[in-house]
């Protein structure tokens, strides 16, 4: 005859409760679930969580229904806290594979994306968000220098910097800078069928959806032929508009959790992600993945782009976000930073002369 042990359950770890609007939300979000609860059902599931027998209740049916329980007790073996929990377990694909005909199921994935696409028609986001400063043209792009670099002598070049000398760089560098990683290439696609409507603009790195989601911003601190400030980079004019003229308040370390080797560098770009974009075309959760990785393949061309024209280079995701996000006028939670490259001349180290000075002692 079996014990009381044998007939406890547990509650599942990959939940979390959200109050809205009055509301109690209980959340799954392994199996992508939600569900709305009373207090009956919380107080029962705070007791399944230290383990507890089902009883033959409604409240107990509908938990177990839910599939939120589990028959052992196993703490999951996870380095980081709860919240990345919740983001890497919670954009996982929620169900198995299709298996069938390799060909049926083909056809049947290209009608539902282009059912999918027909289906976005005529609502989709502006492309281009002017943000209404003072217009710049920049020089015209000169992809001589970079048309001659190797790839590989540019891979293997490629370090980070953090002991910038302060000196300038000119606004043709930076201008071939801007238009080689977020330009708009204008370059169409013959494999497309005749009056297919395409969104955006292409540029040199892949990005999620060819949606174009990330929005650059120049940090000017010491470019020849620029005053300083904070430009908006507009990838299909080759220009920039102001969205912050003269010095900042604070030089740019202070935004940039103390990283003070930065106010040496001789310009930032500062990368932000358009999130309306990304719900338009997918409205889960797991587009966020792709939004990373976009802002991940812009940040090594730039990197890259620095390095073949005999710049250092400089990177972060360590920064003050809401401090940033309003020095660059973006609109709270439709826009925001994601990652900051910056450039200048210098010695190429990866330590500073902090750093250095410190190991000396």
């Amino acid at each position: 005859m079996s014990n009381e042990t044998d007939n406890m359950r547990w509650l599942d770890h990959c939940h979390f409760l959200k109050i809205h609007k009055g509301r109690l939300i209980f959340w799954d979000y392994r199996a992508h679930s939600q569900f709305e609860i009373e207090l009956e059902h919380l107080k029962r599931l705070i007791e399944f969580s230290n383990g507890s027998v089902p009883a033959p209740t409604s409240i107990d049916r509908a938990i177990q229904e839910a599939g939120v329980l589990i028959d052992q007790n196993v703490e999951p073996k996870w380095g980081w806290d709860w919240l990345s929990h919740i983001f890497h377990f919670g954009t996982c694909h929620p169900s198995p594979p299709e298996i069938g005909d390799v060909d049926e199921l083909a056809l049947k994935y290209s009608q539902s994306y282009i059912d999918f696409c027909k289906s976005l028609a005529f609502t989709e986001p502006v492309v281009e968000v002017l943000k209404g400063g003072k217009v710049i043209q920049l020089p015209p792009p000169d992809m001589s220098e970079l048309t001659t670099a190797s790839l590989w002598s540019t891979l293997v070049q490629r370090r980070t910097c953090r002991d910038f000398d302060g000196s300038s760089v000119l606004l043709e560098e930076v201008s071939n800078l801007l238009f080689a990683t977020f330009g708009d290439q204008k370059s169409s696609d013959p494999t497309i069928p005749e009056g297919v409507n395409t969104y955006g603009f292409r540029r040199t790195s892949p990005v999620a959806g060819g949606l174009q989601s990330t929005e650059p911003y120049l940090w000017a601190i010491n470019v020849a032929g620029l005053a300083p400030g904070i430009y908006h980079y507009l990838s299909m004019r080759h220009q920039i508009e102001t969205i912050n003229a003269g010095s900042t308040e604070h030089p740019i370390g202070t935004y940039l959790c103390n990283q003070h080797w930065a106010n040496d560098m001789a310009f930032a770009v500062v990368m932000t992600c358009r999130f309306d974009k990304m719900w338009w075309k997918y409205p889960h959760s797991r587009a966020y993945r792709p939004m990373l990785m976009e802002i991940g393949h812009l940040s090594q061309t730039l990197n890259l782009c620095i390095t073949a024209l005999g710049l250092y280079p400089w990177l972060t995701g360590y920064f003050h976000d809401k401090e940033l996000a309003a020095l660059i006028a973006c609109a709270p939670e439709i826009e925001h930073p994601m990652i900051v490259v910056g450039a200048g001349h210098g010695t190429g180290s990866s330590l500073s002369r902090q750093d250095r000075e410190l190991l000396k002692k």
